[in-house]
């Protein structure tokens, strides 16, 4: 896969932006001529998001400010805008963005640092960050809810009708787009694992996952089907709303943020659900971890059949993901200690690498994808 033409984020780099709610008051006003109240901060990795009410009777929306290393990347974005407009138009609830006053769906500004005393010093210097207005999209993240084996195969079934929709969205800045949390980019880690050099369980366990990866996955890595991925499919990102049908579980009602969005191996999107709605079992304590990878797997293949010689590759790049996960986790909470929402996978995450990776085999693994296909 071919480079970013922008560079990557480096050991030690900053690139959250600081925002205040009167910042992104004034945002608002100046950039897309509209008056927003009732702010309130969302979660988020490494951006700045905000609800707000704008108009009468009010509708909601999302103020959204890139980290200074996406903002770079405006190509990419656009192809982001493209999507949403696309799967908007076919009945999937995402966000849609709003135009400024210019008549564009983003703006790129230098914010001004509001907690730095001397505008001159070199910690005032700002940097430049893309700023969008996005319709809100209702529902509650699938972390507020309690998971169901239905929950999971609805989760499974949705994001496969999502990549069928995006056949359909040809961006070629898509097959160059290169981040650190693409499955592919899982070897970058090496430049970060340093963080938790000290416990040395955690250290050579990932190092051995990332072993596994090379010597598994990479050699037939063009073989794999390929196409357009979400790339970020987990319980912050779902959306659902209570099942019209059954009073005791939930639909999923829309997916939203879509940075992560780029080209590659249809199994890897796959992977990545699985990874996060065993931890999303584990956390609900409902449906055993390992049996609900059958449920996701059996969803998603209602739309999309997967080869068994992909499905032999879920242990593997079922640890990737959480190896990702959690060493950027620990990077970037040594970074922004502030930031709880960083750590999400941490507090279930390591114990589940330990049983994926020490306590499964591939095979072991492999029988629970196939337990629920007919």
């Amino acid at each position: 896969m071919s480079s970013s033409p922008v560079p990557e984020l480096k050991p030690g780099q900053t690139i959250r932006p600081v925002v205040s709610m009167n910042q992104a008051r004034e945002m608002i006003q100046t950039y897309f001529g509209l008056e927003a109240d009732n702010f309130k901060e969302f979660n988020s990795y490494d951006d700045k998001n905000f609800y707000c009410e704008i108009g009468k009777p009010f509708k909601k929306y999302n103020l959204k400010v890139l980290n200074s290393m996406d903002s770079k990347k405006t190509a990419h974005v656009e192809a982001e805008h493209g999507i949403m407009f696309y799967l908007s138009s076919n009945s999937i609830n995402c966000p849609v963005p709003h135009k400024t006053v210019d008549g564009e769906t983003y703006k790129v500004v230098s914010i001004p640092r509001e907690d730095v005393e001397n505008e001159n010093s070199e910690t005032a210097t700002n940097a430049m960050h893309l700023v969008r207005l996005l319709s809100y999209v209702e529902g509650q993240i699938m972390y507020h809810v309690l998971i169901s084996e239905k929950l999971l195969y609805k989760t499974g079934l949705y994001i496969a009708e999502v990549e069928e929709l995006l056949k359909a969205c040809e961006y070629p800045v898509l097959k160059t787009h290169t981040t650190l949390w693409m499955m592919s980019e899982v070897m970058q880690l090496q430049k970060f694992v340093y963080c938790i050099k000290k416990e040395s369980d955690k250290f050579n366990l990932v190092q051995s996952v990332l072993k596994g990866y090379k010597e598994n996955i990479e050699p037939i890595l063009d073989s794999l089907e390929k196409g357009v991925l979400h790339g970020d499919y987990n319980e912050q990102n779902i959306l659902v709303l209570p099942s019209q049908v059954d009073k005791d579980d939930y639909d999923i009602s829309g997916i939203i943020d879509f940075g992560d969005t780029h080209w590659g191996p249809y199994i890897f999107e796959l992977a990545i659900t699985v990874c996060y709605m065993m931890l999303e079992s584990m956390r609900c304590k409902i449906v055993d971890p390992f049996d609900a990878v059958g449920h996701v797997v059996a969803g998603y293949c209602k739309i999309r059949k997967v080869p068994d010689s992909e499905l032999k590759l879920m242990r593997t790049l079922v640890s990737c993901r959480l190896c990702q996960s959690l060493v950027m986790g620990a990077y970037s909470s040594s970074q922004d200690p502030d930031n709880k929402y960083i750590l999400t996978t941490a507090s279930r995450g390591w114990t589940l690498l330990e049983q994926v990776w020490n306590e499964k085999s591939d095979d072991q693994v492999f029988a629970m994808c196939k337990k629920y296909l007919s």
